[in-house]
C-alpha cells in the first residue's frame, strides 16, 4: 500500500538541516522554542507531521503560521531558508486536499485573517503606493480588498505581478522575511487573473527545456560558480559561509537561470544585473569572466525564451525557485 508520508519523512531525515527543521516545526506547533533537541526517529517525524496537519488543516494556514514564527527568530534569515524547505516538502502532504474556487472577496478575507496581516498590508501599500507606511493606525485602517483591486490594475498579468513583487522585496532591508509575505500575497491574488485553456494547452505541448543553454554555459564556466553568481542575482549576495552553501544546494542551475531571465526584461539588463553582483563577490574577477558566457548562451533567443518562461510561470503559479532534483524537494 502506498504510504505518502514515508518519502516526506525520509527527505526530512536526510536533509542537512534536519535538526533545524525539527526545531522550526515544533515551534510552529507548540509556540515554544527548543534550543536543545535530540534528532527524531521515523515515528517521531510521523507524529510531528501529523501534529502539523492537525493544527494547520490547510497549506495556506501552515505557510502563514510558519512565516510569522520565522519572523520572531533571531536567526530569521537562516530559518527563512529552512522554512522554504519545509513548505516545499510538506506541500505534497496537502496535495490531496480538495481544491476550491475562491472569489475575490474570499481571497481578501483569506489575507485579512492571516496571522501576518500587518506585514501583508505594509507590503501591499508599498507596492501600490510606492512609499513605506510605518503608522500602525493607517495600516490597520487600510482595506485589503481595495489594495488588491489597485494591485490588479497596476499589474496587467500574474507574471507581471510576481516579477514586480519580487523586485520590490529585494529593495527591502528584511528581504528574506518579506519574500515569504510576497508569496502569501501571490497565492491569494494570482488566481484572480484567470488562465485560459488555450494557454494551459500551450504550456503542456511546449515544455521549456534549458538543456542546450545549460550545455553552452557549462562548456566555459564552472557549474558551482555559475550557481553562486545566479543565486546572488536572485536572492542575497553569497558570502561563502556554511549556511550559504546549504541554501545553494536547494536550487538548480536551471531554476535560478529561469528566475533571473524572468526578472531581467532585456539581455542588456540581464548582463548589467550579473555584472553588478559579480563585482561584489569575493574573487570578483572570476565571476565577471562568467557573465559573458551567460550572455553568449542566451543572447540569440533571449526575448522568446523570456516570454515562454513568463507564460509557464503564470500557468503553474509556483514559487520562482526550483529546488534541485538532488534534494528531492520542489524551486
Amino acid at each position: 500500500m502506498n504510504d505518502p508520508i514515508a518519502p516526506i519523512v525520509s527527505q526530512f531525515e536526510q536533509d542537512p538541516n534536519a535538526i533545524r527543521i525539527q526545531k522550526l516545526l515544533c515551534y510552529v506547533c507548540r509556540n515554544q522554542w527548543q534550543s536543545e533537541i535530540a534528532r527524531f526517529d521515523v515515528s517521531q517525524w510521523r507524529s510531528l507531521i501529523d501534529e502539523v496537519k492537525a493544527i494547520h488543516p490547510t497549506f495556506e494556514q501552515l505557510r502563514s503560521k510558519l512565516t510569522h514564527q520565522i519572523g520572531t527568530l533571531n536567526k530569521s534569515k537562516e530559518y527563512a531558508a529552512v522554512g522554504q524547505i519545509v513548505l516545499s516538502v510538506l506541500e505534497r502532504a496537502y496535495a490531496q486536499d480538495a481544491v476550491t474556487i475562491v472569489t475575490a472577496p474570499k481571497r481578501s478575507t483569506q489575507l485579512e485573517q492571516d496571522i501576518n496581516i500587518h506585514r501583508i498590508k505594509k507590503l501591499l501599500i508599498y507596492t501600490c503606493k510606492q512609499y513605506w507606511e510605518a503608522n500602525s493606525y493607517v495600516i490597520e485602517q487600510a482595506s485589503v480588498s481595495d489594495l488588491i483591486d489597485e494591485l490588479i490594475k497596476k499589474y496587467a498579468s500574474a507574471e507581471d505581478l510576481r516579477s514586480g513583487l519580487h523586485q520590490i522585496v529585494k529593495t527591502l532591508n528584511k528581504s528574506v522575511e518579506y519574500s515569504l509575505i510576497a508569496e502569501i500575497i501571490l497565492r491569494a491574488v494570482e488566481p484572480l487573473y484567470g488562465k485560459s485553456q488555450e494557454r494551459v494547452a500551450l504550456d503542456h505541448t511546449q515544455p521549456i527545456d534549458l538543456f542546450d543553454v545549460r550545455r553552452e554555459i557549462l562548456k566555459s564556466a564552472n557549474p558551482l560558480q555559475a550557481k553562486v553568481l545566479l543565486f546572488s542575482s536572485v536572492y542575497y549576495l553569497f558570502e561563502f559561509c556554511q549556511q550559504d552553501w546549504s541554501n545553494l544546494k536547494l536550487y538548480s542551475l536551471d531554476g535560478l537561470l529561469r528566475t533571473v531571465v524572468i526578472q531581467a526584461e532585456t539581455i542588456e539588463e540581464f548582463q548589467q544585473l550579473l555584472n553588478g553582483k559579480a563585482s561584489q563577490l569575493k574573487d570578483a574577477e572570476t565571476y565577471l569572466e562568467i557573465v559573458p558566457v551567460f550572455v553568449r548562451s542566451l543572447k540569440k533567443n533571449y526575448d522568446s525564451l523570456r516570454q515562454r518562461l513568463q507564460l509557464a510561470a503564470s500557468i503553474s503559479s509556483v514559487a520562482d525557485t526550483t529546488i534541485a532534483h538532488a534534494t528531492r524537494a520542489i524551486l
